[in-house]
């Protein structure tokens, strides 16, 4: 239909469209006519006029997408009333269709109420922009928190609070990015453009790791062999686990005659309670081989179990291959508290639990194991991500260095004489 199509006389009220509009028509005194379609069952349509029929569609479109935010009570809304909408709804959405983790939304849940809320929640949604979004990062950037609530032993008070970190900042930064992605692909909240996309997140100084050298390395395994979980410390090192890894293996996953294990469920901490969930990518899945030092630990420690166990009032979980002194799953922040005195112990800096994961991939290589296969052994989904964990040892360094002076100085030999050939 063009402006120059004769006009129609309405007839009876269009049923509601899909795009929630009629057909336009044309006036007698001229003007192009529309019936625009509230999104409530029910509702009476609105009329909307334009000079051209072009006019005219352009300003029904408008006015659809008006009553369409309307129904959702986007206009006007604020902040923090839409991140309620996308944490109680879009969040728990996406979990149920495995897009994201419940550990991840928890994670989202809670930085968003502590860090993004805070600051500009009680702004409107639609009146959120640039120079609102900078202000607010500002300040998170000279922002305090007390990062610890309890007194520990010994203790008479609490350290002082330190600034967030340019870390906890940019991960903020990406919480708000999302769920304004989401209002916008809704289009029923009044926002058109995200302008955190606009801002830069801060800059994060990466600090070097370092790796676990191999005198560190061998008095953390002297440590580790007088410890109560000594076996746990040694089968996370030898198989390059994760910590909840560690922590969630059973015995039916051990095959002792193959000396192999399948992988399956890892132990962790949510809300509150300890729960055995989902590896943390597919590629974590999978049959590794078990070095013959951690078969024969691992049949040691199966004995010494059942000494435990026999001990012991109730047993609540017989497949579990780490428990407590009473078959319970174990704590993972009680591993990274043991772990630290296995450090201390040892004489060594303080060092993190999964730096272990690190040194398994840094000593294989250092070892010529070809770095494909390292990522395979560590089931990386990307090799990038293998790449990170293999840092080169001082002494492989030296030896590379080594064997480039060797190389320069066989270049700096004076060059053997060509013989012409007629």
């Amino acid at each position: 239909m063009t402006d120059e199509q004769p006009a129609r006389k309405p007839g009876k009220p269009e049923a509601a469209r899909a795009n929630r509009m009629g057909d336009p028509w044309q006036r007698k005194d001229g003007l192009w006519s529309v019936r625009v379609y509230p999104p409530q069952e029910g509702a009476r349509p609105q009329y909307v006029y334009g000079k051209t029929i072009t006019e005219c569609r352009r300003n029904a479109k408008d006015k659809a997408d008006e009553l369409a935010e309307s129904k959702v009570g986007g206009r006007g809304k604020t902040v923090d009333e839409y991140f309620e909408h996308w944490i109680g709804h879009t969040l728990p959405q996406q979990v149920r269709a495995g897009e994201i983790d419940e550990s991840t939304m928890d994670s989202y849940t809670d930085n968003a109420r502590n860090h993004v809320l805070p600051g500009i929640g009680w702004m409107k949604l639609a009146d959120l922009g640039v120079a609102e979004v900078r202000q607010w990062q500002d300040e998170l950037l000279v922002k305090k928190v007390q990062r610890r609530k309890k007194l520990r032993a010994g203790e008479k008070r609490l350290p002082p609070p330190v600034l967030l970190s340019a870390r906890s900042v940019a991960y903020s930064h990406a919480i708000l990015r999302r769920p304004l992605t989401h209002a916008i692909r809704e289009g029923t909240w009044g926002i058109r453009e995200n302008p955190v996309e606009l801002v830069k997140a801060p800059k994060q100084t990466r600090k070097e790791p370092q790796p676990i050298t191999p005198d560190e390395a061998r008095s953390l395994l002297v440590a580790m062999a007088g410890d109560k979980w000594w076996c746990y410390w040694l089968v996370v090192l030898a198989l390059g686990l994760r910590r909840g890894e560690g922590l969630g293996l059973r015995w039916g996953d051990i095959d002792f005659d193959a000396r192999t294990v399948k992988l399956s469920v890892q132990i962790q901490r949510r809300r509150g309670q300890l729960v055995a969930k989902d590896l943390k990518t597919e590629g974590s899945h999978g049959t590794m081989a078990v070095p013959q030092v951690a078969i024969e630990a691992l049949q040691k420690w199966r004995k010494e179990q059942v000494r435990i166990r026999m001990k012991a009032p109730t047993w609540p979980n017989a497949d579990l291959v780490f428990t407590t002194f009473v078959g319970t799953a174990i704590e993972p922040r009680n591993v990274n508290r043991q772990w630290a005195i296995v450090c201390k112990t040892a004489g060594t800096r303080p060092i993190k639990l999964h730096d272990l994961r690190h040194a398994y991939g840094t000593y294989l290589v250092a070892a010529g194991v070809d770095i494909r296969t390292v990522q395979g052994q560590m089931r990386h989904a990307r090799l990038a991500t293998t790449q990170l964990y293999t840092h080169m040892l001082q002494d492989v360094q030296r030896d590379a260095a080594d064997k480039m002076d060797a190389i320069i100085t066989d270049l700096r030999k004076p060059a053997k004489q060509i013989p012409r050939t007629s």
